[in-house]
């Protein structure tokens, strides 16, 4: 050994790089100088000791910053002095140590088994590789040191850091050494050993698969899947032919795209990725490009290996690099056993070059349930009650028209919640302290349960940006029974005899009705009806509101709404003043032209697409492109004019048959005297006169009884004035396609 020099000990500046942990206490800090005095370089291992004797081993090292005196300065950790019982008044004595490393024979560690970090071990041999490989970068192995383990690259292994500490080195030598871990010559020992699996083994011919046991509705989709898995065992000789296996699944939320990503995770890869929200938040948005090779790369080594994409359309939104890197990765996938699936809610927020060739090569759109499936999913969530149950399945998946799978497990719960209050509410004071016991023993769901929450429940697809409708019945509409008799025949009978299509032999072609005529005659109630009476759902949209959004976004609305139809079918699409989005191109500018075509082409995809159906409401039906009114889109027109003398009586007993109308009221002769108003004028009417009714009261005797006379009606008809001219009506009478409504 080399003699020993004196050096005066000094804390060790922290720097915003340095770590408390115990990977880099054992080293001592020296300056260039002292280092070359001493014959030492940077690394090398030292024996420590004072007047009181030895007190450990470490390692010499580089100081950054070095003392301006002559005094010998060593800069140690507050760790090192604390493990190696050092006061800053000692004098300390540093020599090289001459004799190999002694490489410890096993190392025993111990961790908390509730941090969220094991999560992401998926295997007692991945924890055990990643344990040793930060084991070896410690300068010394002794009990009491803590270090971190972390998953690598970070970029691909997140929120994977768990910190352990030593517990005890054991060595078979009885030489007085600095221990040291080696990977392949240590063992390594938990003291609390991790419940994690072992690494399964992957043979070559294993062919992978989707398991759909327990899944319903998604029979096609699995198959679809499976397939292309399978492939990829298969000896191809156009192996230059075959793209990246990439799936890209979509529909709108709920419907069971991410269980299907789940249910494929648990096939047997060697290794499953996740590209997610929670990676990005631990990877810099800016960086989320270029880091994502990382997860590619490492996926390309653990073959055959999975990547899911969770929420595709708001992951690439969220960095827009990500689109072109996605592209080259996956282009870098073709001929390999590496399976990149992915969910969207919109196909269309998808960048369309990853819907290309190189992009995503099968698309999957995701359907809310049907009828069927509905029943089915009812059936797995009831169980066993269904045994003791009286409950109409059949009849309940049909009022669950355009549910998925999250909304009928909302409507079980509520029902059930129903049962418990119900039980609750039946009890005595005294003895609600059974109601545990109670409800242990109480009877199933029953069908009035489910019929009394129904209605509680909004389908999913439903939910976004879709108007509330108020429940219109045909009572409330008065003058429009040749209305609703047409409506019927054309927009419910299918609906609810859909047999009659195939026993005439002849599909259904009518999808489309325009309802036209003066501002005010209830077009937009007469909709409303249409779908309350026949139970189907709605979408209401006004065409003023589509036309003011930015360029391109009134087409994806109107794409949007067409899916948002196809998933809740069967669906009602109600165009309020479609006039705004369906005015003739040969009059609109670039961007009108786009939006009447983007809506011919969606009104063309539901040509052959049952339970579907349209309704537009405009008072300018001559504005309409001429290839919006034609057969197979708005075929029938139908005028709704002015009401006549009975239908204007019938709209005054509707608005007054909750007032306390005075004996002298007399609806016929009030019905004579406002000719020519519109519904809408005489709901006007109506408020005017109640209002001179509340003032009266409120002069004569505010405590007396409230009543409504004649008078009022009279006061209120002296300023009353329709606001639809007789020779503007007559105009919407005799319109017909291509006539003008002034009259060209």
């Amino acid at each position: 050994m080399t003699a020993a020099s004196s050096f005066t000990l000094r804390p060790l500046e922290r720097t915003s790089g340095s770590s408390s942990l115990d990977q880099a206490t054992f080293r001592v800090h020296l300056s260039a100088k002292e280092l070359k005095n001493l014959g030492l370089a940077a690394g090398d291992r030292i024996r420590l000791s004072t007047a009181k004797g030895f007190h450990g081993f470490a390692l010499a090292w580089l100081a950054q910053q070095t003392n301006p005196g002559n005094k010998p300065i060593a800069k140690v950790s507050d760790l090192l002095r604390e493990k190696y019982d050092l006061a800053l008044t000692d004098a300390i004595f540093i020599e090289k140590v001459q004799e190999p490393p002694n490489f410890a024979t096993s190392v025993e560690v111990k961790f908390s088994q509730s941090s969220d970090a094991l999560k992401k071990y998926a295997t007692s041999d991945e924890l055990n590789f990643w344990t040793k490989a930060a084991l070896a970068e410690l300068d010394i192995a002794m009990p009491g040191c803590t270090f971190d383990v972390e998953k690598k690259p970070k970029s691909v292994f997140p929120g994977s850091k768990l910190r352990m500490t030593v517990t005890s080195v054991d060595t078979n030598s009885d030489e007085q050494q600095p221990l040291v871990f080696h990977p392949q010559d240590s063992e390594l020992i938990f003291s609390n050993e991790p419940t994690l699996n072992t690494i399964p083994t992957v043979a070559s011919s294993t062919i992978l698969r989707l398991d759909g046991a327990g899944i319903g509705g998604f029979s096609d989709h699995i198959n679809n899947i499976n397939w292309e898995l399978a492939s990829l065992s298969f000896p191809r000789s156009d192996d230059d032919l075959r793209g990246p296996t990439s799936f890209l699944l979509h529909g709108p939320e709920g419907c069971g795209k991410t269980l299907l990503l789940e249910r494929l995770s648990e096939a047997p890869w060697r290794k499953v990725y996740r590209l997610d929200d929670e990676w990005l938040a631990a990877n810099r948005k800016e960086q989320a490009a270029a880091l994502s090779e990382d997860v590619f790369d490492a996926a390309l080594k653990h073959q055959p290996s999975l990547i899911l994409i969770d929420d595709l359309d708001n992951f690439v939104k969220t960095a827009e690099s990500l689109v072109n890197r996605l592209q080259k990765e996956l282009k870098r996938l073709e001929n390999t056993k590496v399976v990149v699936a992915a969910a969207a809610r919109r196909i269309y927020d998808i960048d369309a070059r990853l819907k290309s060739s190189e992009g995503f090569q099968i698309e999957l759109e995701v359907f809310p349930p049907n009828v069927n499936q509905r029943e089915d999913i009812l059936r797995q969530i009831l169980g066993p009650k269904l045994e003791r149950s009286t409950i109409d399945l059949a009849h309940l998946a049909e009022q669950c028209h355009g549910f998925v799978g999250r909304d009928i497990k909302d409507l079980v719960r509520y029902a059930r919640r129903r049962v418990d209050r119900r039980i609750f509410d039946s009890l005595g004071d005294d003895a609600k302290g059974t109601i545990i016991e109670a409800l242990a023993s109480t009877d199933f769901v029953r069908q009035e349960d489910f019929d009394a929450v129904i209605g509680q429940i909004k389908p999913s697809v439903l939910k976004d940006s879709i108007i509330e409708v108020p429940k219109v019945n045909w009572h409330d509409i008065a003058g429009v029974d040749h209305v609703r008799s047409l409506l019927e025949s054309i927009v419910v009978r299918p609906y609810k005899f859909p047999q009659l299509d195939s026993k005439f032999g002849a599909p259904q072609s009518r999808k489309g009705v325009l309802l036209y005529g003066p501002p005010g005659c209830a077009k937009t109630l007469i909709a409303q009806a249409v779908a309350t009476e026949s139970n189907q759902n709605f979408l209401a949209v006004k065409g003023s509101e589509l036309i003011k959004m930015y360029v391109g976004e009134s087409e994806r609305a109107i794409r949007d709404v067409f899916r948002r139809a196809r998933a809740a079918k069967p669906c009602i699409i109600f165009f309020d003043e479609i006039d705004s989005i369906g005015k003739s191109r040969d009059k609109s500018q670039d961007s009108g032209l786009n939006v009447v075509t983007t809506l011919l082409n969606e009104m063309d995809g539901i040509e052959a697409l049952k339970d579907v159906f349209i309704i537009g409401a405009t008072n300018r039906p001559d504005m309409l492109d001429s290839a919006l009114i034609r057969v197979g889109r708005f075929d029938v027109h139908i005028h709704i004019g002015l009401p006549t003398k009975e239908a204007r009586r019938q709209i005054l007993e509707i608005h007054t048959r909750k007032w306390p109308l005075a004996e002298d009221v007399d609806l016929d002769i009030l019905a004579s005297k406002i000719e020519g108003s519109t519904g809408a004028d005489i709901k006007g009417l109506c408020a005017e006169v109640v209002e001179l009714a509340k003032t009266d009261l409120l002069q004569r005797d505010p405590d007396g009884p409230a009543e409504v006379r004649m008078s009022h009606f009279e006061r209120a008809l002296a300023e009353h004035t329709p606001r639809t001219l007789a020779e503007e009506a007559a105009r919407y009478e005799g319109w017909r396609p291509g006539k003008s409504l002034a009259g060209k």
